[in-house]
């Protein structure tokens, strides 16, 4: 890679792939920043502000949320959703990295005269019990939401592990994400980036079709309740070649693209320019004076499914990864997917969820949802 100095006017030099806990240091802080300038206009004059109001509603419909639970909303940004679940539930809990963002969701809540919502300052892809406790937080909640972020976090996945452990039995977890070439503009960046041969990742690439939203839920022992796929009509359909090119800078600065931008030499980003203008004149030409966007927006839900091992009488022991061994009481078949013998005992959720559940919901169509229709009579449960 070349060795030629770095240019000052993109700022490039403290956002190379963060790798390290330096680089993922200076990251955080760099997204802090963003979303701190972002925050008093966030709900209103933000150009995002309606996309993001429309992605609260969407997931909250999918959550079942209801009058008795505690919900906690990381990365809640100004407290989209989580203001909206406060007139569902009993009490939700707003957690961010900005502080800016925290203030307003603060200011908001006031002004809507909800009185049941407390919001605190934190960096959610580390988030403990302890940190819960200080804040007079519980420990374990109803339902978790994370609205249109994960995108921000390094390792979305070892994330999803940690909120896993938040949820109370029974209790569901409620993401949302973007399919792999949602938004044109960064997907056409990191085109360039292969045919340049750059060191990237796309940055949703995590929860790039349903089964990999399915795959990080059963990874994090919890059984796959739904995959919705929703088109979000508050983006820009389509761009001309022209218009999407103006966008090059713009997009090469972002939080997401400087961990793997942050690296590239002057020379490195006009190839980088290049290459992503040769793309976007090729889509141009295909879809005849029009680049469609990619809006794919996905929304998914896993459950916290306790079981205990036990005998027909319903005794009960413990063991397993989460503390407790979990049993099927008998046989029985989930749509043809994976029959399971009676008295066969899993270590844990995942195992139990990818065994019989979670292969059910992984094949699940976009826009489908059956997940009421599912048979847990072989389980023995809590």
């Amino acid at each position: 890679r070349s060795t030629s100095p770095r240019t000052s006017q993109l700022d490039r030099s403290s956002f190379a792939m963060a790798t390290t806990k330096t680089d993922e240091k200076e990251y955080t802080t760099r997204v802090q920043k963003v979303f701190d300038h972002r925050a008093e206009a966030y709900d209103t004059t933000d150009r995002w502000s309606e996309f993001h109001k429309a992605h609260a509603d969407i997931l909250i419909s999918n959550s079942s949320i209801e009058a008795e639970h505690t919900v906690l909303d990381l990365m809640c940004g100004t407290g989209m959703a989580a203001r909206r679940a406060a007139k569902l539930c009993k009490k939700v809990y707003g957690l961010d990295l900005s502080p800016k963002m925290i203030k307003s969701a603060r200011k908001a809540t006031r002004e809507e005269g909800v009185t049941t919502a407390q919001f605190e300052v934190c960096d959610v892809s580390s988030l403990t019990a302890d940190f819960l406790e200080k804040k007079g937080m519980p420990t374990k909640f109803d339902r978790i939401l994370c609205v249109s972020a994960l995108v921000y976090l390094i390792d979305p996945a070892k994330a999803i592990r940690q909120w896993a452990d938040f949820l109370n039995p029974g209790g569901k977890l409620c993401i949302s994400g973007f399919g792999k070439e949602f938004d044109i503009r960064s997907y056409c960046i990191n085109l360039a980036a292969e045919v340049c041969n750059f060191s990237q990742k796309y940055p949703n690439e995590a929860t790039g079709d349903t089964q990999k939203c399915a795959t990080l839920l059963e990874q994090a022992g919890l059984c796959v309740s739904r995959v919705v796929w929703e088109e979000q009509l508050h983006l820009p359909e389509s761009y001309t070649a022209k218009e999407l090119n103006s966008t090059f800078d713009k997009i090469l600065k972002h939080p997401i693209t400087m961990r793997w931008a942050g690296s590239l030499s002057d020379p490195e980003v006009a190839k980088l320019r290049t290459a992503f203008e040769k793309i976007s004149e090729k889509k141009e030409n295909e879809g005849k004076g029009k680049i469609m966007n990619n809006r794919r927006a996905v929304f998914f839900v896993g459950e916290a499914i306790a079981t205990a091992t036990s005998s027909e009488e319903g005794e009960k022991k413990n063991g397993g990864a989460a503390g407790l061994g979990y049993k099927v009481k008998k046989g029985h078949t989930v749509d043809g997917f994976a029959r399971v013998s009676s008295g066969s005992t899993f270590e844990s959720l995942a195992s139990y969820s990818r065994a019989v559940v979670g292969h059910h919901h992984s094949v699940l169509l976009p826009g489908k949802i059956e997940d009421d229709n599912i048979d847990y009579d072989g389980l023995v449960m809590l």
